[in-house]
């Protein structure tokens, strides 16, 4: 395969860096590319893709797959898309079933290629793609403090850890969604998700129902709970069960409108992306993705 590598070294705080030299020794020739800081993870995948590169592979995070995603889906959406999973966080990883490097560099020489939905997403100051997950509300405020929390914290424990303060805040947002067009409805919310994969924050399973390829946004909205809520009810947050709790709501749509009176924060794939309002849209099958 005339393959490239795209390497970010400061995933997982630093640990790509050291894990890079084992999984280049598993992976085999390729042409690889480190990653010198944000944003370039997409030039380097614009470039490698104009000089005939597929597949092309992102090594790091969701951050790195989001990038090469972004650059591919616009200009080369027929290039075939590699993960190799060498942050914490890997909640793409997860959806695809991936838990280990191990498996992820036996998925991408099995070569198995599949068609992948897309989110489109417009926003205030331009237009955007996830693959993985749109957060809003607290998942926006805990993805960037998860960048900022202490390093020996593995990776479920930096989500968690930067959602207390804000769950003891009471912080809270109201918001109104619109599906498929549909008069909006209004929620006094905690967090919300415009869901692909089935994983955010870590691990939390926030779409149990999502798949990649079916062609549909799930859409999760968790009404306000309180700090104690969560810690009582924790388990159901990882364990596939959120939908079954009162507070929490979910729709099905090709596409979504949430918007607010005043700023709330979106993150995308885990990177932050602006505030409301966003618009969703689903492209479906528009990428080819390894594994």
């Amino acid at each position: 395969m005339n393959g490239a590598v795209i390497v970010n070294p400061a995933a997982g705080r630093g640990g790509a860096c050291r894990r890079w030299p084992e999984v280049a020794r598993l992976l085999g020739p390729m042409a690889v590319r480190f990653t010198e800081g944000p944003g370039h993870a997409s030039a380097l995948a614009r470039e490698l893709a104009a000089e005939g590169f597929d597949p092309i592979v992102a090594a790091g995070g969701d951050g790195t797959l989001h990038e090469v995603v972004n650059a591919l889906v616009r200009t080369h959406p027929e290039v075939r898309i590699g993960l190799l999973p060498l942050a914490s966080g890997g909640d793409f990883a997860r959806t695809l079933g991936i838990s280990s490097m191990e498996r992820a560099v036996e998925a991408f020489h099995r070569g198995h290629v599949r068609e992948v939905d897309v989110l489109r997403l417009s926003f205030r100051n331009g237009e955007r793609f996830a693959i993985n997950a749109v957060g809003i509300g607290l998942a926006a405020i805990v993805a960037e403090g998860a960048r900022h929390a202490p390093r020996l914290l593995p990776g479920k424990l930096r989500y968690l850890a930067s959602a207390i303060m804000p769950l003891a805040r009471g912080e809270t947002f109201d918001i109104r969604v619109s599906i498929d067009g549909a008069e909006p409805r209004a929620y006094h919310m905690t967090t919300s998700a415009l869901a692909n994969g089935r994983y955010q924050g870590g691990g939390i399973c926030i779409a149990p129902e999502a798949a990649i390829d079916d062609g549909w946004i799930d859409v999760t909205v968790v009404e306000r709970v309180s700090l104690a809520e969560v810690c009582r009810h924790l388990p159901i947050l990882y364990s596939g069960k959120l939908l079954t709790y009162p507070k929490v709501r979910n729709f099905r749509a090709a596409r979504v409108r949430v918007e607010s009176d005043r700023p709330v924060a979106v993150e995308t794939d885990g990177e932050l992306a602006g505030t409301l309002p966003v618009e969703a849209e689903i492209l479906p099958r528009a990428l080819r993705l390894i594994g």
